[in-house]
């Protein structure tokens, strides 16, 4: 990918989301962030904008909302032609998982899926998408591998 693509990275006011936001406008990335702020603030927003400097954080574009709300996500790929997103926008507490399976099927398979469809309709056909090792559980060792049993959720 050249470096004057544009990136949408979901989630990207969480921790990694940010600090991969911070290495792409630093590779020359144009870059828009949607997130929520389920489990961030605007204020890693902010720091993005305060550890790359001015001239850089004219290529981030910030935008507050939901993938669960496809409008949304309509708004955003109308408004800009996106080379590529990484998916960041997962909830991943295990425990609050199996306390709450619903919301978490919300979030990560409807949200997702709602990314899916609009990525379609608008002819962006690259995705890095980020998930987690702990839909493992407490492995039995280490490191995990692909074959483990799955945790409840």
């Amino acid at each position: 990918m050249s470096s004057s693509q544009k990136i949408l990275v979901t989630g990207g006011a969480g921790f990694i989301g940010a600090h991969t936001v911070v290495q792409l406008l630093k590779d020359g990335f144009h870059v828009s962030i949607i997130d929520n702020f389920d489990n961030s603030s605007m204020k890693a927003v902010d720091c993005v904008r305060e550890v790359v400097g001015s001239k850089l954080s004219q290529n981030l574009e910030f935008t507050l909302g939901d993938l669960r709300n496809k409008d949304d996500l309509e708004k955003l790929f109308s408004k800009t032609k996106f080379d590529a997103v990484i998916h960041f926008a997962g909830l991943k507490a295990v425990g609050e998982s199996v306390a709450n399976p619903r919301r978490y099927f919300d979030n990560n398979l409807v949200g997702t899926i709602n990314l899916y469809e609009v990525m379609a309709k608008h002819n962006c056909k690259n995705m890095v998408f980020s998930s987690s090792a702990t839909v493992y559980g407490q492995p039995e060792k280490m490191p995990c591998v692909e074959n483990f049993k799955y945790s409840e959720s």
